[in-house]
């Protein structure tokens, strides 16, 4: 039987574009990689990193306003794929995750509480108000990661929630259907983001606060993002003037 050949890097990259034209117009992969080929080449090249085809590396791995993220459950996965031990002990309003590394026997213990729920606004949400234990867990864990796994996670120790995504029980962006809801004019809040974003050249601070002053916590429709997007655009050029 003759042994399989490693694919050089180009031949790699091509498949991935390749990939990435088709898929961008499937509404299989999550709204926020939708129609953005460029996003799905960048998330597929990520994904090798850590083993994974580009199908596992759309659903594991985010970037929300320039800061790249993976849901909890694979970075957990990650960890102990590596040998590494982390343990998780819940208490009345509490999750702390205990984690020792096998190679050079460090220890470190993170914790998240319903306090730091509440400071971060995030206690009110439908989601912690459900399920408290996972929300809860995975902030922990999350937190231990970025100290004690650096190397695991390398340099996508947050999940998705930190950064903003309204997620489920496992972690997972949950906005990823409104492109199929009611309204045909609603929009992914992350996809929405990403587009204002891209309009003031990647700077989250400008992006952040004309987020809060145009849309606040309205759903967001294509609609108005285009209307927003359309009025820098026209600031611009009178700058320009």
């Amino acid at each position: 039987m003759s042994e399989l050949i490693p694919m050089s890097e180009n031949a790699t990259f091509d498949l991935i574009m390749r990939q990435a034209d088709i898929l961008a117009s499937s509404t299989i992969i999550p709204a926020a990689y939708r129609r953005k080929a460029a996003d799905i080449v960048a998330a597929g090249l990520a994904g090798r990193t850590y083993g994974w085809d580009v199908m596992t590396s759309l659903r594991q791995f985010h970037v929300i306003e320039g800061t790249a993220s993976l849901k909890p459950e694979s970075m957990l996965g990650l960890v102990r794929q590596a040998g590494h031990s982390v343990t998780v002990e819940l208490g009345p309003g509490i999750a702390v995750a205990k984690g020792k590394r096998v190679d050079t026997g460090d220890e470190h213990s993170a914790s998240f509480t319903m306090v730091d729920a509440q400071a971060a606004g995030l206690a009110g949400k439908r989601n912690w108000q459900q399920y408290e234990d996972a929300m809860l867990t995975w902030r922990a864990v999350a937190k231990l990661c970025r100290v004690l796994f650096p190397d695991v996670v390398l340099g996508a120790g947050y999940v998705p929630e930190e950064l903003g995504a309204e997620v489920a029980e496992d972690g997972d962006i949950v906005d990823a259907e409104i492109v199929n809801g009611s309204n045909d004019d609603e929009m992914p809040i992350i996809e929405a983001k990403h587009a204002v974003l891209d309009a003031v050249g990647g700077d989250v601070d400008v992006a952040a606060t004309l987020w809060a002053d145009k849309m606040g916590d309205a759903v967001p429709t294509r609609s108005a993002v285009a209307g927003v997007i359309e009025e820098l655009a026209s600031v611009s050029s009178e700058d320009a003037d």
